[in-house]
């Protein structure tokens, strides 16, 4: 028998541009509509899962929903805080009344669900929905997840739901999965899911990141790290790996990294973030010059800046070191020749010290690109007139160059008449370049 739809937000009475959901339950299902969108959500007790069905089309497919309902005791949250999460800004056009329908709509949902369950996944974040599945699906998974929580060992898990990628498996895909976390031996279940083998060693570090789910980056990125990197042994030490020190490791060249580097790494991690976003006309820029350019050096250099390296002890030290070694390479390193000399008032930054005195006095970030630079895929020009700019070249083929960007002081956008005459300019270097060769 199918049940009359919630009646607690009457259409007259919503002003807004957005529509409210419609909501019913039906035939152990709860029907969730909006425009020509219908979610089915199967109830615990019947058949659980979602599935998003085009009414238009008439075709539907299992989704696996990624926003958290439940909070962190296992209680549903507020559905006006869930679905508009990031644009709290346009909540004010949906009528409150519609806030208690969906809300009683959820409420009938997920109050079927034992209340020992919804505890157990609350930890889980943004897989709460596909671990539920994995639990309607092989109830043994909730006693199995409720030990690794109790351990601090759900990282494992964690781990081998987002390096398989789960919720884009099918459902019987999904129970197969669950059945190997349960019963595989954990590293060799990780090296099957990630080009680097994993090994005991690799799990025990794994725990280190805490609570709650990573990305499958942080996943991947720890596992190959702990593989090939030597090293990597320090973090035997560490207490707690902070999943942004892992993305961290990726933007250092090979060879860069030193025993006493990464425990700065691991414990200063916030600061280290902070060195290696920071923009080039600020202090602190040059530990990131020193990066940029540190794959380009000769194997002798690389062996004296690692040593170097080695006698800063902490992160207040890194700021200073990266400064000085800037300008001693600022000094040493000779840029390729650019691809036209200067004509008129386009002049090329032909020296990683011109480079960086431009990007200070044009506040921008070019000196980012110096190892583009060295290995002959950009050149940068300075246009010196009264509205003054920062003219990127890039080699499209061969001894072909094209103007790919042109940005003013603070990477702002130059007028036409500025874009249009270095334009002209650039087009007679180049045409000049042709007839003398």
């Amino acid at each position: 028998m199918r049940q009359l739809e919630f009646n607690l937000t009457p259409r007259a009475e919503h002003h807004g541009s957005i529509e409210p959901w419609a909501y019913r339950f039906e035939k152990g299902t709860l029907l969730e509509e909006i425009n020509s969108r219908r979610y089915v959500y199967g109830l615990w007790d019947n058949f659980f899962g979602c599935w998003e069905i085009d009414t238009e089309t008439n075709t539907s497919r299992e989704i696996i929903p990624t926003w958290e309902p439940l909070n962190s005791t296992g209680v549903w949250r507020d559905h006006l805080e869930i679905r508009f999460e990031n644009v709290p800004s346009i909540t004010w056009l949906l009528s409150p009344k519609w806030r208690y329908e969906a809300n009683a709509a959820f409420a009938g949902l997920f109050s079927s669900i034992p209340q020992r369950i919804r505890s157990v996944v609350a930890s889980c974040k943004h897989y709460q929905w596909l671990v539920l599945d994995m639990i309607w699906q092989v109830p043994d998974f909730a006693y199995f997840l409720d030990d690794e929580i109790y351990n601090g060992t759900q990282q494992y898990i964690f781990a081998c739901l987002a390096l398989s990628e789960a919720k884009a498996l099918s459902r019987s895909e999904r129970r197969e999965l669950v059945i190997s976390i349960m019963n595989s031996k954990r590293h060799e279940l990780l090296s099957s899911l990630t080009p680097a083998p994993s090994s005991k060693r690799t799990v025990r570090l794994l725990n280190k990141l805490g609570r709650h789910p990573c990305n499958s980056d942080t996943y991947q990125g720890l596992i190959k790290f702990t593989h090939i990197e030597p090293s990597s042994k320090i973090l035997n030490h560490i207490s707690q790996i902070e999943p942004m020190a892992v993305s961290l490791l990726t933007w250092f060249p090979k060879d860069f990294l030193t025993k006493k580097f990464l425990r700065i790494l691991f414990e200063e991690t916030d600061d280290c973030h902070l060195l290696a976003v920071i923009d080039d006309y600020e202090p602190g820029s040059g530990f990131r010059t020193v990066v940029d350019i540190f794959p380009i050096l000769s194997q002798s250099w690389k062996v004296r800046i690692r040593t170097s390296l080695n006698t800063v002890s902490n992160f207040s030290g890194l700021p200073e070191w990266g400064e000085r070694w800037a300008r001693t390479l600022t000094e040493l390193i000779h840029f390729p020749a650019p691809p036209f000399q200067a004509i008129d008032s386009l002049i090329p930054l032909a020296s990683p010290k011109a480079i960086r005195q431009e990007a200070q006095v044009m506040q921008n970030c070019i000196s980012r690109m110096i190892a583009s630079i060295l290995t002959g895929n950009s050149y940068f020009y300075s246009w010196d007139q009264l509205e003054a700019a920062t003219v990127l070249f890039t080699c499209a083929s061969g001894d072909e160059w094209e103007i790919s960007e042109i940005h003013g002081y603070n990477n702002n956008k130059v007028s036409t008449e500025t874009k249009t005459e270095i334009e002209r300019v650039a087009k007679m270097a180049f045409s000049r370049k042709v007839r003398t060769l």
